[in-house]
């Protein structure tokens, strides 16, 4: 095989289109632990208990991988992901930034609008007068019809022109002369490959099992820094006019010496639902966390939508990256046996129990929750005085700026009784390894793209990695050819 990519979220199609573009002649194999697209429910989304799905997440495993099939996305472009740019190069950076999002909206009849940038003064003086500064760039939102477009397309586009095995796993990865012998577990059986290129695009899936194979490989890895937070939902109307300015929303701001940041808004006109993305045992014993998926296409019911984004404070005083998850994880199980769980936004900023069990606690809500897999408990438990304390106070400001741009006339303390607090947000787990420009492992033949590499996180960011890699490969087995011809002619 000349080149295998374990995972195909759009990090891995992406390089395999990079690839196939230039050198259609090489034999490319997909790896994938999840399942066809088509075939990846969510109970959640139901209303009914994650289970688990016999092992794979279908909401982050599977073609697609974090585009799931039945859900909205949203592309986020330059400046996001500006983390890309001191190790791929300025110029670089915007071209990849630019190819990708061409790439990932070709299936589409009618390009998608940009929001983000250019906002009215009424938001940003709202924000200011908070002490916040809104980051402008240019978001794409796609609907679920048309990221199902999207899925369709790349997958008629892929399938015909490489080999694509899906519930299979890469779990281990030896050098083999100039190549790599890999070991593939199938639903069947075990299998062994040869490779001459081996791309990790493992994302979510592979949040521990990528680690641990680097290392067998003797490839440096640096521990990333722990945020962790909460997710809050609440009516539509709370978030809809910042919503249709900025699509996705982020504010960075310090708050008792912890960093602070909004992650994944939800709160267009149609809101979002909060998904479930479950580890399995990638921590040890299983564990659950939270996602945020974008919406245009859900009915409203009796109550009004729902919509959310996430809060997160970077963590202090746990110990390193690995003791700071472990402590928290730790924490989660003991307070919920790793299953999210949710409070109302006064009780967790008081720090205090609400009142009767999670469908009473739903039911006093002014909108409908996006999920029903939940239980009351003591979400503010998650998290050291330290920690809420800065979540508490990043919370007031954020929210105080977003009421004050929506014209209501309500202040933070006006809806105390009306969020949820949802637990618990974790981000930045993977270890960062050593990679250059092109995203390779230097003196192997590996190459890890999108969230696995620990650089930054988005969709259109971890096509951009991909991209780069599928052309650092054409590039190398170009010029393995010409050599190859070149010692052949020689010898003539």
């Amino acid at each position: 095989m000349n080149v295998v990519i374990a995972g195909t979220g759009p990090a891995g199609l992406a390089c395999a289109r990079a690839i196939l573009a230039e050198r259609p002649d090489l034999r490319v194999l997909l790896l994938e632990a999840g399942r066809p697209y088509r075939r990846r429910p969510c109970p959640v989304d139901r209303g009914l208990r994650c289970t688990g799905c016999a092992g794979v997440c279908n909401v982050v495993s599977g073609f697609g991988g974090s585009m799931h099939y039945g859900d909205g996305a949203k592309l986020s472009l330059l400046p996001s992901g500006r983390r890309l740019v001191p190790h791929l190069g300025e110029e670089r950076t915007h071209e990849l930034c630019a190819t990708a999002f061409e790439w990932l909206t070709a299936p589409l009849a009618i390009k998608p609008t940009l929001q983000g940038e250019h906002l009215s003064e009424g938001a940003l003086s709202a924000f200011a007068a908070n002490q916040l500064q809104i980051r402008e760039y240019p978001v794409a939102i796609l609907g679920e019809s048309d990221l199902r477009a999207v899925i369709e397309g790349w997958h008629g586009d892929l399938e015909p022109v490489l080999d694509l095995w899906h519930t299979a796993e890469l779990t281990a990865a030896e050098p083999y002369g100039n190549g790599l012998r890999l070991t593939v577990r199938t639903a069947r059986r075990e299998q062994y490959l040869t490779a001459d290129h081996l791309v990790l695009a493992t994302g979510r899936r592979g949040v521990t099992s990528t680690t641990a194979l680097l290392q067998s490989l003797g490839v440096p890895t640096e521990l990333p820094d722990i945020s962790v937070g909460v997710r809050l939902e609440m009516a539509v109307s709370l978030l809809e006019a910042i919503g249709e300015e900025h699509p996705d929303l982020k504010v960075s701001q310090l708050d008792h010496a912890q960093k602070i940041k909004s992650f994944c808004f939800c709160g267009g006109p149609n809101g979002g639902r909060i998904k479930l993305t479950n580890y399995q045992s990638a921590f040890g014993d299983p564990v659950i966390t939270l996602d945020g998926h974008e919406t245009t296409e859900r009915p409203c019911g009796d109550r009004p939508l729902a919509s959310n984004f996430g809060l997160l404070c970077q963590v202090q005083g746990r110990g390193n990256a690995l003791e700071a998850r472990d402590s928290f994880i730790a924490t989660y199980r003991q307070l919920n046996q790793g299953r999210p769980f949710a409070q109302s936004l006064r009780a967790f900023l008081d720090r205090t129990g609400d009142l009767g069990s999670w469908r009473e606690l739903e039911a006093r809500m002014p909108f409908q929750p996006s999920i029903q897999d939940l239980s009351a408990g003591r979400v503010d438990r998650l998290f050291t005085d330290a920690e809420h304390a800065s979540l508490t106070a990043g919370f007031r400001r954020f929210m105080g700026a977003i009421l004050a741009h929506s014209g209501r006339a309500l202040t933070v303390d006006d809806v105390l009784d009306d969020i949820l607090v949802v637990g618990p947000e974790m981000e930045f787990l993977w270890d960062k390894p050593q990679i250059d420009a092109d995203c390779k492992v230097p003196g192997l033949p590996v190459y890890v793209v999108g969230d696995s590499a620990g650089i930054a996180q988005g969709i259109v960011q971890a096509a951009m990695m991909g991209i780069a890699a599928g052309r650092a490969i054409d590039a190398v087995t170009t010029a393995s050819i010409v050599e190859h011809e070149l010692a052949h002619l020689a010898q003539r």
